[in-house]
């Protein structure tokens, strides 16, 4: 049986408000750097926990300044690695599409929906890459 590790749910859904509205307003500026800055966010997060700097602000925030204690989540490490990657991703390709000028409709577009896809993620608990990652673990786990 696979292990899963406890995560803060109020930092990852910090984290995911944060960067979703990072790439955003990344969209409504126009800022193809915002977008960059966005998919080094998530693609930090891939490699640890403890690299993704807006879940431990806010986690640290939260138990000295706010005196909250965590809202434990358990969830599949496989999981959390898979979702920030994929995201990292599709932002990184939109990041180079814009950069080089090329299909700059579509990269926009990508940057908006994978903006609304981590926004829906953090407010309503709907992560589209995470049913992802469990629609393929259960397929290739056959």
């Amino acid at each position: 049986m696979q292990q899963c590790s406890i995560y803060d749910n109020r930092s990852l859904n910090f984290f995911r408000a944060t960067s979703g509205f990072l790439a955003l307003i990344a969209f409504l500026i126009q800022n193809h750097w915002l977008v960059l800055a966005t998919a080094l966010l998530f693609f930090f997060g891939v490699f640890s926990m403890k690299l993704n700097f807006l879940y431990q602000f806010y986690g640290l925030f939260s138990r000295n300044v706010l005196k909250q204690g965590i809202v434990p989540i358990e969830k599949d490490p496989g999981e959390l690695k898979f979702v920030y990657g994929f995201t990292a991703v599709l932002f990184f390709i939109s990041f180079a599409l814009l950069y080089l000028g090329k299909f700059i409709i579509f990269a926009w577009g990508l940057d908006l929906l994978v903006s609304f896809l981590t926004l829906l993620a953090s407010f309503a608990n709907i992560c589209i890459a995470a049913l992802m990652y469990v629609l393929f673990k259960k397929i290739f786990n056959k």
